[in-house]
């Protein structure tokens, strides 16, 4: 035995002089695999920075979703809105099926002021007639009237006939 072993110490480094070639080539695989890790590093600083995004995103998708509370709540007025639509409907297909009709009447309505003017004309002529039979009328009420004052003194003599069968 020598001191601090240095009897050994030339085989021990011929061993590791022998071994170089294959740490050396060790070290060439490791490089080798490693050579990936600035891109990968690139990969995943891009991955933290995409992920930072994702806060954002999630931030926005909360804003959406109150957002979409309200709407449900407006489409809820909407839908509440639209419920006479049915009735509606149902009425403007009752005066679809009623415009042949209007349109009947419409085409009548327009000969309206003609035949307003033509009933004006046979009224005034109407008029005209009743003021003479009503001047006519009058006139035989007069005559009547004549004609019974005339006849009285002969009904009072007749009224004293014998055989009248009208006794006072």
């Amino acid at each position: 035995m020598t001191l601090f072993g240095i009897d050994s110490l030339p085989s021990d480094l011929i061993r590791l002089l022998r071994s170089l070639p294959l740490v050396a080539d060790r070290l060439d695989a490791i490089a080798a695999s490693t050579s990936e890790v600035p891109k990968m590093r690139a990969g995943i600083d891009a991955l933290g920075g995409d992920t930072q995004r994702i806060a954002g995103v999630q931030e926005a998708l909360e804003r959406l979703a109150v957002e979409m509370a309200g709407l449900k709540d407006e489409l809820g007025r909407v839908v509440g809105a639209t419920n006479v639509l049915p009735t509606m409907d149902g009425r403007m297909a009752e005066i679809e099926a009623s415009m042949p009709v209007l349109v009947e009447v419409q085409r009548h309505l327009s000969k309206l002021p003609e035949t307003m003017d033509t009933l004006g004309e046979g009224l005034d002529g109407l008029a005209g007639l009743l003021d003479r039979l009503l001047a006519s009328i009058e006139r035989l009420d007069r005559n009547v009237g004549s004609l019974r004052s005339s006849l009285e003194p002969i009904g009072r003599i007749a009224d004293r006939v014998p055989g009248n069968r009208r006794m006072s």
